[in-house]
């Protein structure tokens, strides 16, 4: 009976010891499974869409152009003022003298009273009762200013022929181109250095026409 207790004690023994036993090894493994650990979001993830606001350029401004208008200039310069000069006093006094070369006169004249005024002299000579023809034009410093102390003046008619009836006359212009009237003198080339006539000169005429007064060719060259 003993024997029987003894060895149900000793089964209860080594139950007990194989229990810890598997306590002290009993570690559980690893489970091969593989456990996922969701982390819940704080909250759905909405994405949303990129609105792109159309860039719109500026209009451009209309461009003005500015046209500066310059002022009307104001010239310092004041106009010319009519001074109602007309043209100058013909010469006068006008005779025929003797030339210094051959085929030459002078119309000799009294000094114009403003030389400073005076641009030209003009010398017409007519042969055998033709038109007044332009013979030579002169500045002063190409006549003879000296005579009688300055008192006369001659201007040369030149290339006139010999013995024929000849009409001479003269003119002056201004400095604004205005020719003085005339006094014609008949007169008659007969050798250089030989006198002339010298009758009475007729009534002024302007310059262009013949004594009467008529329209003549003055302008016409030799």
């Amino acid at each position: 009976m003993r024997s029987m207790r003894f060895a149900a004690a000793l089964c209860v023994l080594v139950l007990v010891a194989a229990a810890c036993s598997d306590d002290e090894n009993g570690e559980e493994e690893p489970s091969d499974e593989t456990t996922t650990t969701t982390t819940a979001s704080a909250g759905p993830t909405t994405t949303q869409a990129l609105i792109t606001t159309p860039t719109t350029a500026p209009e451009e401004a209309p461009t003005t152009t500015v046209v500066e208008v310059s002022a009307p200039t104001t010239s310092t310069t004041a106009p010319p003022v009519s001074t109602g000069v007309g043209p100058p006093t013909p010469p006068s006094n006008v005779r025929c003298q003797a030339g210094n070369a051959d085929n030459e006169l002078l119309v000799e004249f009294d000094a114009l009273p403003s030389p400073a005024d005076v641009a030209k002299i003009r010398v017409y000579v007519s042969v055998d009762g033709g038109p007044m023809i332009t013979n030579g034009e002169y500045t002063l410093d190409q006549i003879d200013t000296t005579r009688s102390g300055g008192d006369r003046w001659a201007a040369r008619a030149r290339s006139v022929p010999p013995n024929a009836a000849l009409r001479l006359a003269v003119t002056s212009f201004n400095q604004l181109g205005q020719e003085s009237g005339w006094y014609i003198v008949e007169a008659q080339y007969v050798g250089s250095g030989q006198a002339c006539g010298a009758p009475l000169p007729p009534p002024v005429c302007t310059a262009g026409c013949d004594e009467e007064g008529e329209q003549g060719e003055g302008e016409q060259g030799v």
